[in-house]
């Protein structure tokens, strides 16, 4: 059961990236990032008042201190990006980013089948041939490089971080993830002031949060009774749903490296199933 929340977490956060990205095609970064956090927040809202969750300190600090991994995680990306190959930059972050979780499952004590050991390894390298990682861009340029590490790490952690609150904390955690990420947002917009987006790219944002909440909470559950170094291996494989989104929707082609790092993916959830 865990294995299979952690794969429909996975395919969830693949579509919610998606959309995300097609929002931002047409708006701010900082006005879509705030309108799916705020998006998410109101269903985080709806899951609170719908599930009876301890409003515990720990409840309340890890999720709060998640949200503000996941929203550094996200800002070094998006600035990745800005300055550097995406071909480095998103595959370097995806690889960190499930790396994290697995390295500190294991240190608090998981301690995965030989199977699922080989699944962990398989991982990483499916991650980074389906985004298109090109490793003979890293030499480019360090800070581009740095950015990407960083921005895996903020993602890693904010996995780690969720995982540690209290089983009887409901969606009070992924609340309290939201509502410090809105703050910071809400922050910047005042400041940076971007234009508003139109009513579709609105809707899109709006979809994008509600589903990145929707995985949020699918991966909380699956580490109710799932191992850290597992679901989160799993979780790490969202990057292939939003290439098959964009091979069915926008015509993008698949290359060589990209096609064996889906086929290598499918055979990572196998083995840790």
């Amino acid at each position: 059961m865990p294995a299979l929340l952690a794969i429909a977490s996975a395919c969830t956060f693949g579509v919610a990236d998606f959309l995300g990205g097609l929002a931002t095609r047409k708006a701010a970064v900082v006005a879509v990032t705030l309108i799916t956090n705020l998006a998410g927040a109101a269903l985080a809202v709806v899951l609170v008042v719908a599930i009876d969750g301890d409003w515990s300190i720990e409840a309340v600090a890890w999720g709060a201190a998640g949200g503000l991994a996941g929203l550094a995680g996200l800002l070094l990306l998006y600035q990745g990006l800005a300055e550097g190959p995406n071909r480095l930059v998103s595959p370097l972050s995806a690889v960190v980013a499930a790396a994290v979780p697995v390295i500190v499952g294991v240190a608090l004590g998981d301690r995965p089948a030989m199977i699922a050991l080989v699944g962990i390894c398989v991982v990483p390298v499916a991650v980074w041939l389906v985004a298109g990682g090109d490793i003979a861009l890293a030499g480019a340029s360090r800070r581009p490089l740095a950015l990407g590490v960083g921005a895996g790490l903020g993602f890693g952690t904010f996995f780690v971080l969720l995982a540690q609150t209290p089983d009887d904390a409901g969606a009070v955690p992924l609340l309290m993830a939201r509502a410090t990420s809105v703050t910071v947002l809400l922050a910047a917009t005042l400041v940076t002031r971007p234009p508003t987006p139109d009513r579709s790219t609105v809707g899109i944002a709006v979809a994008a949060g509600a589903l990145d909440m929707t995985a949020n909470g699918l991966f909380l559950w699956s580490t109710l009774d799932g191992d850290l170094a597992i679901v989160g291996a799993l979780v790490s494989l969202f990057p292939a749903t939003t290439v098959l989104l964009a091979v069915i929707f926008l015509n993008e082609r698949l290359d060589r490296k990209q096609s064996l790092g889906l086929a290598l993916a499918v055979t990572a959830a196998a083995l840790l199933s």
